[in-house]
């Protein structure tokens, strides 16, 4: 596994010794990743009112149980790109660690196409996701119980939605990066 984290990304035009600036992109994975947070802190005040309803008042909170289900995919995709961006994501990197030292333009070619494979399988994620969110934004669709507790599900697959085409956008700069240090030969 690799135990050194990605280098955040920055912009080409960041001076040099001076504080780099942050691209605009890597501003909206923070965003994202931010709304991520404030949705697990929302489900840590859901679930532990829901437990003090439960125990104390032998009344639970309706809905609680949809709302984590809906909830955790939602953060997932939230924060995946930027994690990705950060280079938090856990990887193994035996293999590529070998060619380092001998075949630092091999090494980055390897993860350009592990990039290009990423890429492609968040664009077919948010492919597979936009009719599942036309449908229930369309259709009103909801979890939980009509006339007790209805959450509409469209808000949590626009997450997702959003979540996996700024991954895939995430992947395919770095696959930009990797290329160039592959026909350029620096290793990471």
């Amino acid at each position: 596994m690799d135990a050194e984290p990605r280098p955040v990304q920055v912009d080409e035009g960041a001076p040099e010794g001076g504080v780099p600036r942050a691209s605009i992109f890597g501003s909206v994975t923070q965003g994202l990743n931010i709304v991520g947070t404030l949705l697990i802190l929302a489900m840590a005040v859901a679930v532990n009112a829901d437990a003090i309803g439960r125990n104390l008042f032998n009344h639970p909170i309706p809905g609680v149980l949809e709302f984590l289900g809906l909830s955790i995919v939602a953060i997932v995709f939230l924060q995946m790109a930027n994690t990705l961006r950060e280079g938090r994501h856990v990887s193994n990197d035996l293999l590529t660690q070998l060619v380092t030292k001998s075949r630092p333009r091999l090494q980055a070619a390897i993860y350009a196409s592990f990039n290009a494979v990423g890429t492609l399988l968040m664009l077919l994620i948010a492919v597979y996701v936009w009719p599942i969110f036309m449908s229930s934004y369309e259709g009103g669709y909801y979890r939980g119980t009509t006339s007790v507790i209805e959450i509409p599900i469209w808000p949590f697959m626009i997450a997702v939605l959003i979540g996996a085409v700024a991954t895939a956008i995430q992947y395919l700069l770095l696959m930009v990066e990797d290329l160039r240090r592959a026909l350029r030969g620096r290793p990471r």
